[in-house]
């Protein structure tokens, strides 16, 4: 009788154990806990789409893009694109910006190689005989191209040039004047 007692308490051991596996099954529906969890995006090779929110997927090798330099902040601060790429939402995001564009005595202004050209002096001058004012005139003496040409060649190097003052000239009993301008 005990033998028959011991297979009976043994019996609804058994029971009870089978009963709390069965409650702690209950189906989820929470798509990330489920393994679904990336774009469609994500995963170009193919994905599983959850049945719960087909906007969630599973795959075997994500792409995740969590880069932040796109190719117009590189640019901004005159710099190449870096080598590592992903796409996200359909824009392309690097790693790092790459090298320079500039040259070793340029500096960068909103995109843009400059020449460091602060304090540089230069000059032109004017022969149509206004006198020497803001920037001169000096079309066309002895192979200048000009005050404005001098002027746009310094400022396509980086300069704004400011009028400093003028001096008087003789030559070949031509009188003129040259404006001195300095780059800012």
């Amino acid at each position: 009788m005990r033998k028959g007692m011991l297979i009976t308490v043994a019996g609804m051991a058994l029971l009870a154990g089978t009963a709390d596996v069965r409650a702690a099954c209950i189906p989820t529906q929470d798509c990330a806990s489920l393994g679904y969890k990336y774009t469609a995006a994500q995963c170009p090779d193919g994905a599983i789409a959850c049945p719960f929110d087909t906007s969630k997927f599973f795959c075997m090798e994500p792409q995740t893009c969590d880069y932040t330099y796109t190719a117009e902040a590189c640019a901004a601060n005159c710099q190449n694109v870096g080598t590592s790429s992903c796409v996200r939402n359909g824009t392309t995001y690097y790693a790092s910006c790459g090298s320079s564009k500039c040259s070793n005595n340029q500096t960068c202004n909103n995109g843009t190689c400059k020449s460091n050209m602060s304090g540089t002096s230069f000059s032109c001058c004017d022969d149509m005989g206004y006198g020497c004012n803001t920037y001169g005139n000096c079309d066309g003496f002895f192979g200048y191209g000009g005050c404005r040409a001098e002027i746009a060649r310094y400022e396509a190097r980086g300069c704004t040039a400011v009028f400093q003052g003028c001096n008087t000239y003789s030559y070949n009993g031509f009188d003129g004047y040259i404006a001195e301008l300095r780059c800012q």
